[in-house]
């Protein structure tokens, strides 16, 4: 949800923008889409940004899978089976398809939610990020009263550290402890309002707290402005850190109220300790149950399609068919650990067992990209291959779900990663972020970063790119701060100035006294000497007022870019492709297998019946040949 920015601490500052001055950007700054289209595709990218893998998994598994395979498992071998619906192998597409996808997601929610119950809301927080607000704490559980700190005075100090980091400051300044202040206040002032009133109020705080971000960034080309960080090595959008700090509180710190003060820095080092440790178990449990679901479907599907193989229906005699037994063996391990702190230590680590049981970590019902790996491969691909009925059924397994996997894990992020540069080209805008020195490096290694996965470009999220492009005078340097980041970024600034008219205008009557009659062909450098050079000017000043509003026609335009091929994708590609496609290719590759090995037992069969008469001509020529040999001797 979107609403305009409220802020406490200076009231009714858009308001200053003049009356005539709105009139103008709404006539002067549309951005025309394509409609209804558009209108889609912001939903469905909204939709998936929002809930994460689990909304974007679910959309593409139901769309690509669930609803269209069992209707081409209906029309499996029509021809060959007089044009009769072969219910069993729609049977065995419906349940592996309906049971796979939702347990992924069902599975770890309904665990997060009876842990919730059982152990308190930290089980839902990061490790890392119970480690670093246990850190906070521990520093300061005591008030100026000597009491227990209250959920305030601990929002207030874990606000003081994202404000500080935002900052770079070395210890919180006076300025960083009034916002901060300022920011729990705020929160706490409309925890118990309604929904509506508590998502206004976060998006409030993050345009906020962007905005301290962005005007004090050492770096404005590569620094993510939506991202909080608690500490040196846990950083994450605004809007989660702060959903995390509330959990915490709500847990830990209401705990630590009711402890004596006299041991309340052990206890809350203690309980945080423990809410690590039990989060890991957590993850664990969560993967492992998981995992053994995923075990048992192939064993449910192949019940619901019955004995034999009915992909096969119509292609051979039944009595052919070829039914394997495979038995699943598991493998159980317990970890054992030492002191609550080295485990604690160890688990938050960025090097050894810690990164990869950070790696693996889930983050709600949704999983990192290594945990979906593992997950599509142990809970997918194997047990799938060892159950399957015979040789064809095995054969399909591995084409259909390695490419299914590919497509899931890979083929999306990527297309959309390659579609966010044409449109990058076409617009101007910058649509992906891109790290430290992307722009020097050679075509193949640029290649390389648009491939990589997890790492290298980064499509933008709604958020990052209203942070970057509203507001454009309170980047750190101003207007040039901005100019750096679009060129920093592989943006060209002529195009985008260009988008609205009276944009367009303001740029090219600074350009023209420099010669230059195109913007759109103009140089980034010359146009960012020639904003720098007339910050001050009124012109300026109105150029920067059109990027105000969180709805200006360059956020307009770059949230639908990137969001059009999110829907195609979601809506079209995946649905035809993984859905009607990719059954049609398995059912006639295995047909065209199939007619090979008849053709080829046919050879063999006429090859065998050839060699047996030529055995019996050779027989018969040869008494022949000795009869007559008799005669010629007897004659002589």
């Amino acid at each position: 949800m979107q609403v305009s920015k409220v802020n406490t601490t200076v009231p009714n500052k858009i308001n200053k923008i003049n009356k005539s001055e709105n009139i103008n950007n709404k006539q002067n700054t549309s951005f025309k889409g394509l409609g209804v289209i558009d209108t889609v595709s912001l939903g469905v990218a909204n939709a998936i940004e929002n809930g994460g893998l689990a909304v974007s998994f679910t959309l593409q598994d139901m769309l690509g899978t669930n609803l269209p395979r069992p209707i081409m498992g209906l029309r499996r071998n029509k021809k060959e089976n007089n044009g009769e619906k072969n219910f069993s192998f729609a049977a065995k597409e419906m349940v592996r398809e309906f049971l796979t996808g939702p347990s992924m997601f069902i599975i770890p929610m309904t665990m997060l939610a009876i842990g919730k119950r059982a152990f308190g809301e930290a089980i839902n927080v990061p490790m890392k990020f119970i480690k670093s607000f246990g850190d906070i704490h521990a520093k300061q559980p005591l008030n100026e009263a000597g009491k227990a700190i209250t959920q305030e005075e601990f929002y207030q100090n874990a606000f003081s550290e994202m404000i500080k980091n935002a900052k770079n400051e070395t210890e919180p300044s006076a300025d960083t402890v009034s916002k901060a202040k300022d920011f729990a206040q705020r929160l706490v002032s409309n925890i118990g309002g309604s929904k509506k009133e508590a998502k206004e109020t976060l998006t409030s705080l993050t345009d906020d707290f962007v905005e301290i971000s962005k005007s004090h960034a050492q770096d404005v080309v590569h620094t993510d402005f939506t991202k909080a960080a608690v500490s040196a090595n846990t950083a994450a959008p605004f809007k989660e850190t702060v959903s995390h700090m509330m959990a915490y509180a709500n847990d830990v710190v209401k705990k630590a109220a009711k402890q004596d003060t006299s041991k309340l820095t052990d206890f809350v080092k203690n309980t945080a300790n423990k809410k690590v440790i039990g989060r890991n178990v957590m993850n664990v449990a969560m993967y492992a149950s998981v995992l053994t679901f995923l075990q048992i479907i192939p064993k449910l599907y192949n019940k619901a399609e019955g004995k034999d193989n009915a992909g096969l229906k119509g292609l051979m005699k039944e009595e052919t068919f070829n039914v394997d037994a495979n038995n699943n063996k598991t493998d159980k391990s317990k970890p054992s650990f030492g002191s609550a702190e080295k485990v604690v230590q160890t688990l938050t680590s960025d090097k050894g067992f810690g990164k990869i049981a950070n790696a693996f970590e889930f983050s709600g019902p949704n999983v990192s990209f290594p945990l979906l790996l593992g997950i599509m491969g142990g809970g997918i691909l194997i047990p799938r291959t060892l159950r399957a009925k015979d040789k064809y059924d095995r054969e399909e397994i591995l084409r259909r779900d390695l490419v299914t996997c590919a497509v899931m894990c890979f083929a999306e992020k990527e297309l959309r990663k390659g579609f966010s540069k044409l449109n990058e080209t076409k617009s101007g805008l910058v649509l992906a972020s891109k790290d430290k020195g992307f722009q020097d490096k050679s075509l193949p290694k640029k290649i390389f970063e648009y491939l990589r996965p997890i790492n290298g470009v980064k499509v933008m999220t709604t958020d990052q790119i209203i942070s970057r492009y509203t507001n454009i005078g309170d980047y750190n340097g101003g207007i040039k701060g901005f100019c750096d980041f679009v060129s920093g970024q592989g943006g060209h600034l002529g195009k985008v100035m260009s988008l609205t008219e009276e944009s367009q205008n303001i740029v090219g009557g600074l350009l023209q006294a420099k010669g230059i009659t195109d913007i759109t062909k103009a140089d980034n450098n010359i146009i960012t000497t020639a904003l720098d050079e007339a910050k001050d000017t009124e012109a300026v000043q109105r150029l920067i007022s059109l990027f105000k509003d969180k709805n200006n026609p360059w956020v307009q335009k770059a949230k639908t870019l990137n969001a059009r091929f999110t829907a195609l994708s979601v809506l079209v590609l995946v649905p035809v492709f993984l859905g009607f496609l990719l059954p049609a290719i398995n059912e006639r590759a295995t047909k065209k297998r199939i007619n090979k090995e008849k053709e080829l037992k046919a050879a063999n069969n006429q090859n065998s019946n050839s060699t047996i008469l030529n055995s019996e001509y050779l027989k018969k020529h040869y008494k022949e040949n000795a009869i007559f040999s008799d005669m010629n001797q007897f004659i002589k």
